[in-house]
């Protein structure tokens, strides 16, 4: 397994860091965004992507101990990445915005594997 595959969920967990460091009056929600709930759309959203890049990086025949591994991996992560936003203004860490994480990461996780694991069956 090559190690630059591990580099596009890493840069996309830096921007998850990224985005869930700045202030919440940065996030005005505006138009079809401003909803009661659309902040978990959002971090749904962002870890689906997380979910798919990872996905990627541990390929389609990962065996269940390294798929259990990530998991954990991304639950440890979405948990970090909660607490820290406790600290940022206008923020919270929320145990719904944690949910909307790991529904999010398995979502992704789940869908390129099943689409990885076609394509090869295919070839």
């Amino acid at each position: 397994m090559s190690r630059r595959r591990w580099m596009p969920p890493i840069l996309w967990a830096a921007v998850i860091l990224t985005l869930t460091s700045l202030p919440a009056s940065d996030f005005a929600p505006a138009g079809a965004f401003a909803f009661p709930g659309a902040d978990k759309l959002v971090h749904f959203g962002l870890y689906a992507v997380l979910g798919i890049l990872l996905a990627r990086a541990v390929g389609p025949s990962a065996s269940g101990r390294t798929l259990g591994g990530v998991l954990v991996g991304v639950a440890l992560f979405a948990a970090a990445d909660e607490w820290h936003q406790r600290f940022v203004p206008g923020r919270a860490a929320d145990p719904r915005d944690f949910a909307a994480d790991l529904a999010g990461a398995a979502a992704g996780f789940a869908t390129a594997t099943c689409l990885l694991r076609r394509r090869i069956a295919q070839s």
